[in-house]
């Protein structure tokens, strides 16, 4: 029997993913975005339409949840919202929810009582299985799903060599690696080429002292493109691979990481193609790269295809879905 699934929130653009693949294979996959993004909602008209928009809401996910077998909420703190219309749920974390709010004395409590709670939990990152599965020995690691043939290709331009930061500047991507790795690269590059970040994240002045040039966040799409085209991508420095990561290693582009990745021990078939481990090891390979370095794009694309492939991640849930399903049938 296929089973009828409903995806609430998003992260990383894991749901959209997940439910565009279900959905080309004719699967009943629904996406319902969050009510709002919005985050300020001071004043007391702000109040009102907060009110509004999240009863009516919470109106439609009642609906979806009785129209759909499975209900797939994404990040802990989605569920302290969406509990009431649909009080049965696969929980999926994503990062922020279990590794830091877990922890706050005020929302903590909710977060561990999702993840109590939950038909089934999945995490999407190696990283978490420590704040995880305390809670929930039975969790699952479902590495972030990426669609390969939906990116752009690496097509750098070598008339005016870049360096990109693919992250935001802040204390859960490794920030203190991160300023470390970009004053390195601004010395070690000079007029050689530039040296490019986001404008985005706490430490996004700091980065800027650093002497990194930061440009504008934009869409997703011009994000891409801003990675194929670079020559070269730094990660993070907090130790794990994002969905920021891994697309820039699914366009081709070359993946340099000022940190080594021990968590991926054993997870993967083969181990993450990226270069560097430390911050000098990261200067030194950019300065090869933007000196002509030969670079093939095919083995960091194919790591991902095969590792990180959406068609396989949504095998997986698939199946989970399938189990809860059976399960409850036995239970009855």
């Amino acid at each position: 029997m296929t089973t009828c699934a409903v995806h609430v929130g998003d992260a990383a653009r894991t749901a959209a993913h997940l439910v565009a693949t279900a959905r080309a294979r004719g699967l009943p996959w629904d996406h319902m975005p969050l009510a709002s993004t919005r985050t300020d909602w001071a004043g007391p008209v702000a109040g009102v339409q907060r009110a509004v928009l999240g009863a009516t809401w919470l109106g439609r996910l009642a609906v979806a949840a009785q129209r759909h077998d499975v209900v797939h909420v994404h990040s802990a703190t989605t569920v302290a919202h969406s509990r009431r219309a649909a009080p049965r749920y696969v929980l999926h974390c994503h990062g922020t929810d279990v590794r830091t709010t877990q922890y706050d004395p005020t929302l903590g409590p909710s977060v561990r009582r999702a993840l109590a709670e939950a038909e089934a939990v999945l995490y999407s990152t190696p990283d978490l299985a420590e704040h995880v599965l305390p809670h929930r020995e039975d969790a699952s690691y479902l590495p972030v799903p990426v669609s390969v043939d939906d990116l752009p290709q690496w097509s750098p331009d070598t008339a005016q060599p870049r360096i990109v930061f693919a992250s935001r500047w802040e204390a859960a991507k490794g920030l203190d690696g991160q300023l470390d790795t970009a004053r390195r690269l601004v010395a070690a590059l000079g007029e050689r080429a530039e040296v490019l970040g986001l404008d985005w994240g706490p430490g996004a002045d700091a980065a800027r002292e650093a002497g990194v040039k930061l440009v504008p966040r934009g869409g997703h799409t011009e994000f891409l493109a801003w990675l194929a085209g670079s020559t070269a991508v730094v990660g993070q420095a907090a130790g794990i691979l994002s969905a920021s990561e891994l697309e820039a290693m699914g366009t081709g582009a070359p993946l340099l990481l000022p940190t080594g990745l021990p968590l991926y021990a054993g997870l993967a078939g083969t181990p993450p193609p990226v270069v560097g481990g430390s911050p000098a090891a990261v200067a030194e390979a950019a300065m090869a790269l933007a000196g002509g370095a030969s670079h093939d794009p095919a083995v960091g694309r194919a790591w991902v295809r095969d590792e990180h492939g959406v068609e396989q991640a949504v095998d997986t849930v698939a199946a989970l879905y399938a189990a809860i399903v059976a399960e409850r049938q036995a239970d009855r």
